[in-house]
């Protein structure tokens, strides 16, 4: 597995543990009192090829990846929030951990969301969450538009960001991965309403990987070191 590919796994790893933790039987979600927002799940298409090309399935295995960061709220969607005035609350209680998830409508129409972690974890009775803001962001009426940010367990350091945006039926999406809260990777993801799209990588700035498909699945990409200059370019069909 490429290095940050493996970084991001094991990122999301550690957010869908801390999820999956409090989605078991024991948690006590509240009573609805009125709609919830609908949590936004944002779909990348990667190349639509079956190309054995060491960098196609690399481009697709970057795609993926992206999809299921954004796939990391699905557990929510299945169960009922609390209102009070704007605010929609889902409380979940894990033995000796209690998660708050808001969703804040804005008047705008969009909203603010913020998991919130109290108390002990059940698995490790050495670690005590006191008031701690796990995940954050935000995301327009429509949902086209959005952002989470991702804490470094029970610290205010941030560990990724996800950013997606809409314009002219364009979906971008970017993720953002820190390391002591410097910039250390990002990938950016492009689709195009005519079933074309891109992806691009960057070791902190720098752009190392560049990949671009057409609508029938068939590619070409690019390689750089960290000076700019171009070591390597290929196609896929």
């Amino acid at each position: 597995m490429h290095p940050r590919l493996l970084k991001f796994s094991l990122l999301f790893a550690l957010l869908a543990l801390l999820i999956a933790s409090c989605s078991k039987k024991e948690s006590s979600p509240t009573e609805p009192e009125g709609p919830a927002p609908s949590i936004p799940v944002v779909t990348f298409k990667g190349p639509n090829t079956n190309s054995s090309d060491v960098q196609a399935m690399t481009v697709k295995s970057y795609v993926s990846a992206m999809n299921t960061y954004t796939m990391i709220f699905t557990p929510f969607m299945a169960l009922q929030g609390a209102q009070s005035g704007n605010t929609w609350t889902w409380t979940y209680t894990d033995r000796t951990l209690t998660v708050k998830f808001t969703a804040t409508r804005q008047g705008d129409g969009s909203y603010t969301w913020k998991m919130v972690l109290n108390g002990t974890d059940p698995d490790n009775s050495a670690v005590v969450y006191n008031n701690w803001t796990a995940i954050e962001g935000t995301t327009s009426a429509d949902g086209k538009n959005g952002n989470w940010k991702i804490y470094e367990d029970n610290k205010t350091i941030l560990a990724a960001e996800y950013i997606w945006t809409t314009s002219n039926n364009v979906l971008t999406g970017t993720l953002k991965v820190y390391s002591s809260g410097t910039l250390s990777d990002q990938t950016i993801v492009i689709n195009n309403p005519d079933g074309t799209g891109e992806l691009r990588e960057y070791q902190g700035t720098i752009l190392v990987f560049k990949a671009v498909w057409q609508a029938n699945g068939s590619g070409q990409w690019w390689t750089y070191n960290l000076s700019g200059q171009q070591t390597g370019t290929g196609t896929w069909t």
